[in-house]
């Protein structure tokens, strides 16, 4: 079965053109299938059947996982069992009636404008060797609602201050072009004209063949858990202990465009979702404002 697996991953990797962080988590999901058919006496594709594989989804559960994770973990299965039937090396798919559980529906976490105008406003009076760098990207992450990935990624080329676009690379390598308010175009202005200079003095000799926009303080590209440290270090000590994470910031840019009259698609587009349902967990916190909105207004409630 280990051998089928590989051939799988080498499908996604060179034809689905999944990103390295999905291969891993599809690799390390049918790392735990393979193990538990292997215990149960199952070592080939074709000796498994529908009720083993409701007894690993049981097994699953039995041992704690989310039901998210569950869930992912069946998707997982299911696409390695349909890649077989397809490339012919088994005949009926048992996994075809698998029903994943489903997933736990918990609306995002999202922040008040009053609460990043405070910190900003609280960030504008530090001074040190980064703080010009901090502001430009939580106002970009905000602006754009880009992934944490997409923004460590962007180039000085990607960002066009006097048309005031972004130009970003999302999963499945999709660009998506995003247009920028005048506050971020401005943030983004002073880093990398004040900024981002002194921290490029510090890379190595030899320098890089792209110039990434958001720099570490030893010169090089800023990482995915260096934006991360960013935002959490930028709204630590905000009110009720929350911890603010970049998707937050994506959460909130999304549910500020819908309160604020955007459409449906428009947001789905600037948020580069490939799938409608996606993007409509925002309008199920919409439907929450709206009825908190009515008790507090109405004068019959």
């Amino acid at each position: 079965m280990r051998e089928s697996v590989a051939e799988y991953m080498r499908f996604l990797r060179s034809e689905r053109n999944m990103s390295p962080e999905t291969l891993r988590a599809y690799e390390g999901d049918l790392r735990i299938f393979v193990d538990f058919c292997s215990r149960a006496g199952a070592c080939d594709p074709g000796e498994v059947d529908y009720r083993l594989l409701r007894r690993y989804l049981a097994n699953q559960q039995t041992r704690g996982y989310s039901r998210s994770t569950i869930a992912r973990r069946s998707s997982t299965v299911r696409g390695y069992f349909r890649f077989l039937v397809r490339r012919g090396q088994l005949e009926s798919d048992p996994a075809a009636a698998l029903s994943p559980p489903r997933r736990d529906r918990r609306l995002p976490r999202v922040l008040r404008l009053e609460e990043i105008d405070a910190v900003e406003a609280k960030q504008s009076l530090h001074i040190y060797r980064t703080s010009l760098r901090d502001m430009a990207l939580v106002e970009l992450l905000y602006a754009t609602g880009m992934r944490v990935k997409e923004l460590a990624e962007l180039d000085l080329e990607n960002i066009d201050l006097e048309r005031g676009e972004v130009r970003v690379l999302g999963k499945g390598r999709k660009e998506r072009v995003i247009p920028l308010h005048d506050a971020a175009r401005q943030l983004v202005a002073n880093y990398i004209d004040k900024e981002r200079p002194i921290l490029a003095a510090n890379a190595c000799a030899d320098g890089m063949v792209r110039e990434p926009l958001f720099l570490s303080v030893k010169g090089g590209r800023l990482s995915d858990r260096g934006v991360r440290r960013v935002v959490d270090r930028f709204f630590r000590g905000l009110e009720g202990g929350k911890r603010i994470s970049p998707h937050t910031l994506r959460h909130t840019f999304a549910t500020h465009m819908l309160q604020g009259g955007a459409d449906l698609r428009t947001v789905q587009e600037l948020l580069g979702h490939v799938d409608l349902s996606t993007t409509q967990i925002y309008t199920h916190l919409n439907k929450g404002q709206l009825k908190e909105v009515f008790f507090r207004t109405h004068p019959r409630a």
